[in-house]
């Protein structure tokens, strides 16, 4: 059974780190090059989760790595960095979606995985794409939520931040939310 825990999860918190590399950004823009490098995929994956589109997503990236590098002088560090970030991000991919008006979903999640069994990875697949669809009928906030964890990777401290929500509050949504899709793939399978 596929369990939402096989997506890529960046568990460590790190804010020490990222105090660091704002810190060195803000003293040598040539720094700003390892938040980049520490952040750069966590953002694009949540871009690219957000819309399906790989131009699109590098895009929006780059929009908000621009965006970081021109601000990053008048960011206080506060021991939530990734908040900071995926705040901004949030914020850009609502602008552009208004803009657009459109929003595409979770459909553009390729396997994750990979096995040598052909049958298998036919199950494991056809099990993906039960979870894809079972995705999209959450509502947009548990949507987001999905993202934020597996796409982005981001912590609990994090989301909550992001999110303005208590931590907890936002562990037992996202525990309550894995066991109802858990269910709903299960109940699928009979």
């Amino acid at each position: 059974m596929l369990a939402l825990s096989t997506f890529n999860v960046q568990t460590d918190d790190l804010p020490d780190e990222d105090a660091g590399l704002v810190s060195a950004a803000q003293k040598d823009p040539a720094a700003f090059r390892a938040i980049y490098e520490r952040w750069g995929v966590p953002v694009y994956q949540y871009f690219y989760y957000r819309t399906a589109d790989v131009a699109h997503a590098e895009d929006l990236t780059s929009q908000l790595f621009l965006t970081i590098y021109q601000s990053i002088q008048r960011y206080h560090h506060r021991g939530h960095f990734a908040a900071w970030l995926f705040t901004i991000a949030r914020n850009l991919i609502w602008k552009e979606h208004r803009k657009l008006q459109r929003e595409t979903s979770l459909d553009g999640a390729q396997q994750l995985t990979s096995s040598s069994d052909p049958s298998a990875e036919y199950a494991e697949s056809d099990e993906i794409i039960r979870l894809q669809r079972l995705l999209r009928t959450l509502p947009a906030d548990e949507q987001e939520l999905i993202r934020l964890r597996y796409a982005a990777g981001l912590n609990f401290a994090d989301i909550a931040a992001i999110l303005h929500r208590n931590e907890d509050a936002v562990k037992k949504s996202l525990y309550r939310l894995q066991a109802r899709l858990q269910n709903l793939l299960e109940a699928n399978d009979d």
